[in-house]
Parts: C-alpha cells; structure tokens; sequence
C-alpha cells in the first residue's frame, strides 16, 4: 500500500502485514507476517498526518463506527478477492444492525448562569458575562450559541444537567439548536435510516451479478501479477516503470509494484493536458490523481475515474529474462478499472482531531515561561539543552531556519525548525530540528550532538536544509521555492535583541509623566496585547515570535493577496488558481488553525480580513521596533527611566485634558451624539488627551479649506505606530478591495462606526482619534468604488454618502474654524439612493490629516443602544 495520493483521508485501512513487528492495538499480541490486519486512521502525535493504528481482523470490528463500507477503507482495492468478501461481510452486518458498531463515548454538558465575568469561550475565546447561561462540557466552557452550533452534543435537551433550572425561553432555545420539534419527533426506526458517518445512504445500492464479476476478475488479474511481479530485482521494476510515465517512489516496494501491476493491466495513462504530470492510481481517492505541480506552491488537482491510456512498453532484454512480461507488451489486460457501485457514490468524511488543539493550549503558556532569547535568538524550548545553548551565529547570520508548507487542498499545515547551537561555555556543537501541524503539539523533535565537530554540524544542518528546500544554505539570499519543498520564513534578526518582555508597571515609575499618560504608554508597547492580537489573527505566536516577520515578507504576502484579489474580481473559474495562491499565503504566513483546513481565499470577505491582518502586522512592527530599542537603550543608559524612553519615542507631544474642560465636554457630546442605531454596544468616553505630532504641523495642507473634526478608529496595538509615524496610506503591494473606496486613510462622523475597528473586547479599552482632516472640494460617492486611486481634478477628498449622518443643524464651529459634525444622528432625505448605512470620509494625502485628540474608551458589548 503507502499510497497517499489525492486529498481523501480514509478513517480505515486494510492490508497485508509486512513483518511481525507490529502488535495489535486490541488485544495487544502480535500480528503475523502476511495476515489480513485493519487499521483505525487517527491523526499522529508525530507529524502532520494520518497514522495506522492496527488490529487483527477480529479484534478491529469492536472499533469499527456505523457506515463503514469498502470506500472507507484504504487499501481495499488491492487485497485478495476473498478477504474483500469477508470484510463486505463484516461491512453489511454492521450496516444491517448498527448496534453492532463501536459507539463512542459520551460526556453530559452542564447548564447553568454564569457565576462571574472571569472564564472564557473555549471557541470562540471571548468571556461569558456574568449571569448569562454557560454549557460547561468535557472541562471546557462555551456560550450557547458557541456549543451547539458545533454540534458536540446531539442527545435531548432533558438529559443536560441543569436544563431544568434554565428560563422557559432560554430552554426553547436549546431546543431549536437540538431541532427537537421536528428530528426528535421522527420514529425511532425513520432516525436510523437518516444517521450514518460518512455513506451517502443508508442503504446503498448493491451490484448487480454481472458488476461482482467484473470486480471479481478484476481483482484476480491484478493479485496473479502482482504475485509475479514479487519475483523481479528492484532494478527491474525501476526500468519497467520509468520505461511507462511512471517513477520509483519511496513509499516501500508494495506501493511501487501496485503501481506498475496498474500499468501493465489497464495500460500506462498518458500526460495530464493540464500540467503535463503523470497520473497514478490512488487507492485512497478511488481514482487517478495528477502527480505534476501547477506551480511551486501547489500540485495539480486533475483527477479522473479512467484516464486515457497508452500501450505499456517491456524492454526487449527484460521481456527474455522474465518470460510472463511478454504477454503484457502492448497487451492491456482490461479495458479501464472498474469501480463498485458503493465506491462510486460514498461520501467521504475524515476523522475528527479536535482534542489536539486543547492540549497546544496547555502547552504554549508553558512554553512562554521557558523561552530564552540569546544573541537575538530563541533556542526552542523544546530542545534538550535550550538553558545552556545558543544559536551559533557567523558573520552576523544565524544558523537556524524556519520552513513552512501549506495546503488547504489536502490539509497541510506543515513546519519544521532547524537550529544550529552552540554551548554558552564549551565548543560544543549541536544541531536541533523540530517539525510538526502549525498551532497544535503534534509533531516531534531531535537533538544531535557533534561535540567540539563543527565542520560536522554545519554539514549535517546544511544536508537538511537542502532535502527540506531543495536549496543550498550558502545560498539562502537566493531561496527558490520548489514543488514539494518547504519554503523558507523570512525572519529579522537583531544579535543585540534582549527578547524580555518586560511588564511596564506605572505605578512604579518615578517618570514625572502624568499617571493617564503613563497608563497608555503601558498599553500601548504591552508586548503580551501585541502577542494576543497575532492569536486572534490566528497566528503561531510560538513558531514565528512577535517582531521576528521581515517587513519584506509581510509586503510579499500584501502582494499575494493582490493577485489573489484580481482572481475574485474578474470571477475566474479557475479554482486551481485560487489554490495556489492562498497556499502560498498560508506558506508566507503561517497560520495557526488547529486540526481545520486552511480555508480558500475565493471572496472579498476573507480577503478584506487578511488584508487587515497584515496592516496590523506591519503597523506592530513599529510598535515591536520601538521596544527593542527601548531595551537597548536601558543597556547603555538604565538611569532613565523607560516610560520617559517610549514617550520621546513617540515624537508626539501628549497632554491630559480635564473632565470640566470645554473641550472634554464637546468631544463626549459629540461621542454622545453620533452613535448609529445598529451598532449595539455603548461607547463611555474615559478620558481624553490633546495630542501634537510635530511633523504634522510642518507638512499639514493648510491652504486646502473645509477642516472637519473626524473619527479615526484602530486596534490598540497599532497606536505606537500611528502616534510616531502618523496614519499612512497602504503599501502598493496590499489589495485594493481591501479598502471600500481605495487605498486611502478613512474617517467617520459617526463614533461607532470608526469604534468597529478598535478591535476591543467586552468591557475592554478601545482607543480613537480625532482628527483635523483637509477636506476641501469633496466628491461624493453614492456606492463602494474601489478603483478609486486619487479624487477628480478639481477635488480634495472622496465621502462615501451613508443613510444615517449627524444632522447638519448640531455642527459647531471651534475658534480656528475647524467644523465638529457633533449633531445627533439622522436618517438622510435621500437615504433609499445610498448603499453605505453611515459617512466615510476619505484622503489620499496624509498631510490633509493633522491628530488633535486621543480618546480613550471602554467598550460595552453587554449593552444594547
């Protein structure tokens, strides 16, 4: 068998034992040499991939799951005739009576009010507020919505304990999740009927005399030759095959030899039109699946039932040798393979690996207590001797890499780590290496010493790169990425980077900043808010630390979602397209999504998403610039105090204004004013400070008239780089469907409409702007238009027109001129022509924006306007 071709993972498999090694995961005695074993397909601890967990034929059907059948089991095809028939056998009694199937077992929820604000989703991540229901379920906790929709519990409602104690809604409710109105209603024999894991029906149609036949004769010719083909030299069946479009793999002699029996009876298929790659049988796809790449990132995905085929060839010198190779020169068998009607129309489901993402969990608050930075490099904690080794570095380039591969055809989600170390006290040299799923514990590691042998560690570290890549270390500054092989992460390295993460408490600074301002200093250069954020993008925080990304690489990934946007927009059929560049995306940057696929990036929705990931990403970069400054500046002058650094890092003059002052009162009745009817969550205005970038007043657009007070909202980790370099523009490698009309910097009127993008959670801080934004002539927009590059001559601004605006009457003039939009909201006259709910304001020149005041807000998602 060994065959892993096509994106199916089969939940059984079946084969021949290849040596008595293996012991039976049942009953636990040996399995011997050439009997029928089966096996349970669960997702290995080890690597990123199925692994066969084996049983004797006996023992395996206590573990066997109703809707079993033929297509499940991998490796079907290519045993004997008989033991195809003993497990239809075994497959029908189970389809017959499914009490005879393994029935999993259970755990009861439990339902009850929260008892305080403190736990947290364990899907969806966000606090269950106090005195709302909480289903509390195998240790975990969810929000209601949050465990049913999941499906995790399918049993009735009765049986949950704590249900009676719930509010008659809330237990209609739970209810309508479980669908007890109508499937509980069903008769006990009509459920039966409609349940069943992976069959397409129940009751799948059995094949006629004539179709048993064929698959009986079928199966025949391949085990005769197969039995001959035993009898070759490898050097043989290596001839044989790269005589026919085919080629010797590494997945074992009986996955070679399955191949070349495929060729010789059916006949070697011809090219694939679309790639020109070679086709192979799969046994898991139940069919032929390209071989070929449509590109570095991605491997074809043509698959057909019979390809066409050409005539297999036998040299002349091996067809003397071996006698029975003659009467297959040019000679097919069949006529096509011939599937069973139940391999034909069974679905396909793969196994479930979720209890993998709670273990990462566990692990990766370990891990963060263990992890060192040495020499600007963390030596992975996983390696045995990470406490008295560092990265060796030569010539300032460390030795160490991080590769990714991603798939979100197949599933794929692959990384493996390789580090040169060398001992803090000794000239001892090791080489570590680590692989596994992104996000998750499985997977493994090793160390390999080479005591005082470093010739032989770079040797052995430069060998594995290049089977990895299929790229010379020496020339990494000039990485190709090649099919089936990993691609390289582009890392910054900083040898004088202390990596601490140091907490900074306001309270004990002896800085003479005010204790609001110091408070926001804390916030926003907290490195630990910095790593949440990358969790909430789903990213490996452990894998690719906070910082380490290259802003080459982030605008690499701003470019890919570019191409990617092209595809949306132009409505291409081609899916293969759509594929490959979201695996090179994912490769780019990898994502932490536990034992899920990797989605497609098909619609403007993820795309607009991703985009603003990386828009973070690229404003944190900033933020994590500024702190490993502020620590190398502690290493050469420790006397100032480190609020007093990051603040003159800023190069922004920050002032707290008063609660009584004039300008505090018009900016919360503006806060007041201007929230939208649908956004259901309350804004409080905390405190406001008066803020001054220098640069700002230098370059602002002075001569452009109509200056407006306007709302700019963001995430909290973005404002180190906003208050220090000023709000920017995107690059011009990001999308522009990222951005509703173009790549520009947007403003609101409306509080809550700019508040949507702080990114807060309940009850959490958010942070704002207001502006003083140079609109000038506007020109106005009825619906989104993202080809908008710059305003039409004769404009300065562009104003997506929404349905809802403060109203005209309220706007307030401030002593400069400047106009505050502080009227309450209201519906527009000509509302039924906008496609926008509220204003955007937008300008495509950041010296038409000059920052007058920072607010601070808390966020009440609780509470309904």
């Amino acid at each position: 068998m060994g065959d892993d071709e096509g994106n199916r993972q089969l939940p059984y498999g079946a084969e021949y034992a290849k040596s008595s090694r293996a012991s039976c995961k049942g009953c636990k005695d040996t399995i011997d040499k050439g009997a029928l074993r089966m096996s349970l397909r669960t997702q290995s601890r080890f690597f990123d991939g199925l692994q066969d967990n084996w049983f004797h034929f006996d023992c395996f059907w206590g573990r066997a799951k109703s809707g079993i059948n033929e297509a499940t089991i991998r490796g079907f095809g290519w045993l004997k005739w008989e033991d195809q028939e003993k497990i239809r056998a075994r497959c029908k009694m189970i389809e017959d009576n499914p009490n005879l199937a393994a029935t999993p077992k259970t755990a009861t929820p439990k339902v009850e009010y929260a008892k305080s604000g403190a736990g947290r989703c364990f899907k969806c991540k966000e606090k269950v507020p106090k005195g709302d229901p909480r289903v509390t379920f195998k240790a975990s906790n969810y929000h209601v919505p949050c465990f049913f929709e999941d499906k995790l519990y399918t049993d009735s409602a009765e049986k949950i304990i704590g249900f009676d104690n719930l509010k008659e809604d809330e237990q209609t409710t739970i209810k309508e999740y479980l669908g007890e109105n109508e499937e509980k209603n069903k008769p006990e024999k009509r459920r039966a009927q409609d349940e069943g894991e992976g069959s397409s029906k129940k009751k799948s149609k059995e094949e006629t005399k004539e179709e048993r036949e064929k698959l009986k004769a079928q199966t025949k010719i391949l085990w005769e030759l197969l039995e001959q083909l035993r009898t070759l030299p490898k050097d043989a069946i290596v001839a044989l095959l790269q005589k026919n479009n085919g080629v010797y793999t590494k997945h074992g002699v009986e996955a070679n030899l399955e191949q070349l029996a495929d060729k010789m009876v059916f006949g070697p298929p011809t090219s694939c039109r679309n790639c020109g790659g070679n086709f192979r049988y799969s046994e898991s796809a139940h069919g032929y699946t390209c071989t070929g790449n449509i590109s570095e990132y991605t491997k074809c995905q043509t698959f057909v039932r019979n390809p066409e085929r050409t005539y297999f060839k036998v040299p002349k010198e091996l067809r003397e040798e071996y006698p029975f190779l003659k009467d297959y020169h040019k000679t097919p068998k069949l006529d096509g393979r011939f599937y069973s009607t139940v391999v034909r129309e069974t679905k396909i489901q793969a196994p479930s690996h979720s209890k993998h993402e709670k273990q990462f969990e566990r692990r990766l608050a370990e891990e963060e207590k263990k992890r060192q930075v040495k020499n600007g490099c963390v030596v992975d904690p996983e390696c045995e001797y990470a406490e008295e080794t560092h990265v060796y570095v030569e010539k300032k380039r460390p030795w160490q890499a991080l590769l990714s591969a991603a798939d979100a055809a197949s599933g794929k989600n692959s990384y493996y780590k390789l580090q040169l170390l060398k001992h803090d006290r000794h000239p001892h040299y090791y080489v570590f290496r680590s692989w596994g799923r992104v996000g998750t514990t499985i997977g493994g590691n090793k160390t390999e010493s080479f005591h005082e042998d470093l010739d032989a560690a770079k040797h052995s570290f430069e060998t594995l790169f290049v089977e990895k890549t299929r790229n010379e270390w020496s020339k990494r500054d000039k990485f190709q990425k090649h099919p089936r092989g990993m691609d390289l992460v582009e890392m910054d390295f900083d040898d004088r980077a202390s990596g601490r993460k140091v907490a900074l408490v306001p309270e004990k600074s002896k800085s003479k900043l005010d204790m609001p301002i110091k408070e926001i200093i804390s916030i926003f250069f907290d490195t630990k808010l910095m790593d949440a954020a990358l969790v909430e993008f789903d990213l490996d925080v452990e894998k690719m630390p906070l910082g380490k990304l290259s802003h080459k690489h982030l605008l690499n990934a701003h470019s890919v979602l570019s191409q990617l946007e092209d595809l949306i927009i132009n409505g291409t059929e081609n899916k293969s397209a759509l594929l490959d560049l979201s695996n090179k995306f994912f490769t780019l940057i990898p994502h932490a999504v536990g034992m899920q696929k990797l989605p497609i990036i098909d619609n403007m929705d993820l795309l607009k998403s991703k985009t603003e990931m990386l828009d973070s990403l690229l404003e944190m970069e900033v933020a994590y610039k500024m702190v490993k400054q502020e620590q190398k500046d502690e290493e050469n002058d420790g006397d100032i105090d480190p609020f007093d650094r990051y603040y003159s890092s800023l190069n922004c003059d920050v002032a707290v204004l008063k609660d009584d002052d004039e300008e505090v009162k018009m900016i919360k009745t503006y806060a007041k004013n201007t929230h939208g009817k649908t956004h259901n969550f309350k804004i409080d205005v905390k405190q406001v400070f008066k803020v001054n970038r220098r640069d700002e007043n230098e370059h602002f657009r002075t001569d452009i008239p109509n200056h407006q007070l306007l709302w700019h909202g963001s995430r909290v980790t973005n404002f180190a780089g906003i208050l220090s370099q000023g709000l920017r523009i995107a690059p011009p490698e990001a999308p522009v469907n990222g951005y509703m009309f173009g790549k520009g910097v947007y403003f609101a009127d409306m509080i809550s409409k700019s508040a949507q993008y702080c990114g807060s959670t309940n009850k959490a801080d958010g942070f704002l702007l207001l502006c003083e934004v140079a609109l000038g002539e506007i020109q106005e927009e009825k619906a989104a238009n993202t080809e908008i590059k710059k305003p039409k001559k004769g404009y300065h601004s562009v104003k997506g027109l929404g349905g809802t605006a403060p109203d005209p009457k309220g706007t307030i003039s401030l002593p400069d001129g400047v106009k505050v939009p502080c009227g309450k909201g209201k519906t527009m006259s000509k509302s039924q022509d906008y496609h926008l709910l509220y204003n955007e304001y937008i300008v495509y020149d950041v010296n038409q924006i000059k920052m007058r005041y920072l607010v601070r807000a808390e966020m009440n998602y609780d509470y309904s306007v």
